[in-house]
């Protein structure tokens, strides 16, 4: 009986425990986001917090979120720098350039010239200098440019419309990092709830111990029970307030999780208002969670983006195969004018150039198979995709069923258990049943208030959860 009886303890302790150990895993994050007291404020004072005012603060503090909308930001920004292609570009410049020796024409070649490839005899010396300057040691240029895409195979204007779907997708992608942090938040709210659950069904049990043992230490002072029935109470009361101390343990690390969560300095002291209790919530049909979630799901809004980011990207392969036509002009302030004269003039050109490949070796038919394998590694990713959901959806949706049934059961179980441990304490005080068969029924009540405690739990975040993988998450 006391190897019994010391299992059964073991097994209440060790469900607490693991409990707790469970909220650790599940809800610890690390952040090193930190914030300034509230003006007035200290981090002694107690932070009152609902669900929704965790997630407003969520929403507004976590870093992961954050990077979601800068990509967000930046998708969008992209968007304006494609479209600018599909504009005049206009620049102008400015030269200015030295020479060391301005531009001439020597006399010895010029006479060369007028005497038919000879220099004429008999001419004065002096008369004819030995350089004739023709230009101008200071150079300057003034250019405006205008360059105006006509024709390049739908390459920019496609290009722009891959910017707009990969912006639709990066919205989406934030709207999936919302989504899950709501869920995640929804899940340590509860998870800081179920343990503070655990800690009070801990308390009550250390306290009903105390009772008990008070009431068999005076049956011990009268000779109606046994020293080793009083030994093994101390023990189990002891291994109850260890289950107390651990209990208590798991809130602290449950509280500190939670704020680091939703973005609070970890020492913030917190007190949630909510209570951990059964709710009505609205029916919900497979069918429907799944058509909704094909429908609402960001990710396969995302999906569908990518896939005509694929499509488009083949479409613009294939317009190497077409000529590119750009229309430039240009217009100039120079110095020296056309005559070398040292004096500003202007000038204009207008150019049209169209540019066709004529042969690359097979460079573009290889780009255009590169696209179109990228387009099917698309298209299956969304086929995966699809399948997945449909499985989470249905498997949470279970999850939800089954959860709501324990509640029910573990409800029963608790009324069976607080019945059962009152007929066993009366028996053991008429002295019908030993004092194991009493310590065996308070460890049956405790077990059966813990499992009704995770059952709860477990219906709120299964719901939590069926809605997020609906994609119906809202606040």
């Amino acid at each position: 009986m006391n190897k019994y009886y010391r299992s059964k303890i073991a097994a209440v302790l060790v469900f607490i425990i693991c409990g707790c150990g469970f909220m650790h895993s599940s809800l610890w994050a690390q952040s090193d986001f930190s914030i300034q007291p509230e003006h007035g404020k200290s981090y002694s004072d107690t932070l009152t917090l609902d669900l929704a005012t965790s997630i407003k603060i969520a929403l507004q503090r976590n870093h992961g979120l954050a990077i979601a909308k800068a990509k967000k930001q930046e998708a969008e920004a992209k968007v304006g720098d494609t479209r600018t292609n599909l504009l005049p570009k206009v620049s102008t410049s400015f030269s200015y350039t030295r020479l060391d020796v301005a531009p001439f024409f020597p006399t010895s070649r010029f006479a060369q010239l007028m005497g038919g490839g000879r220099v004429p005899s008999g001419l004065p010396s002096g008369i004819m200098p030995k350089i004739i300057t023709i230009g101008d040691a200071n150079n300057y240029a003034l250019g405006l440019s205008i360059q105006q895409p006509i024709f390049t195979g739908g390459r920019i204007w496609r290009g722009y419309r891959i910017a707009e779907y990969a912006a639709t997708a990066a919205a989406e992608n934030c709207q999936r990092a919302r989504n899950d942090l709501i869920t995640e938040v929804q899940q340590a709210y509860l998870g800081v709830l179920k343990v503070q659950e655990y800690e009070k069904v801990a308390a009550e049990a250390v306290k009903q111990m105390q009772a008990h043992l008070q009431d068999l230490q005076n049956m011990y002072d009268v000779g109606m029970v046994t020293e080793n029935d009083l030994l093994r109470t101390k023990v189990a009361l002891s291994n109850t307030k260890l289950g107390l101390i651990k209990a208590r343990n798991g809130v602290r690390l449950a509280k500190v999780a939670f704020c680091s969560k939703i973005g609070l300095p970890l020492e913030q002291p917190i007190r949630l208002t909510e209570k951990l209790q059964i709710i009505d919530l609205p029916p919900i049909n497979l069918e429907d969670a799944i058509r909704k979630a094909l429908e609402n799901r960001p990710e396969i809004k995302a999906m569908h983006n990518n896939i005509k980011i694929a499509r488009t990207a083949v479409a613009i392969s294939k317009a190497a195969y077409y000529p590119s036509i750009f229309l430039a002009a240009n217009y100039s302030y120079r110095r020296p004018d056309r005559q070398y004269n040292p004096k500003f003039y202007t000038t204009w050109t207008i150019s049209l150039v169209a540019q066709l490949n004529l042969f690359d070796w097979g460079q573009t038919a290889f780009q255009i198979e590169q696209a179109q394998s990228q387009l099917q590694q698309t298209e299956h990713a969304m086929k995966q995709l699809q399948d997945g959901i449909v499985l989470q959806i249905t498997q949470t949706y279970l999850s939800l069923l089954e959860a709501k049934e324990k509640v029910e059961t573990t409800k029963i179980n608790i009324q069976q258990a607080q019945e059962n441990y009152r007929v066993t304490n009366e028996k053991f005080k008429q002295g019908l049943v030993s004092n194991t068969e009493l310590l065996d029924a308070n460890t049956l009540l405790t077990q059966a208030k813990t499992e009704y405690i995770n059952a709860l739990a477990d219906y709120r975040i299964a719901y939590a959860n069926l809605m997020h993988a609906i994609g119906d998450v809202k606040y």
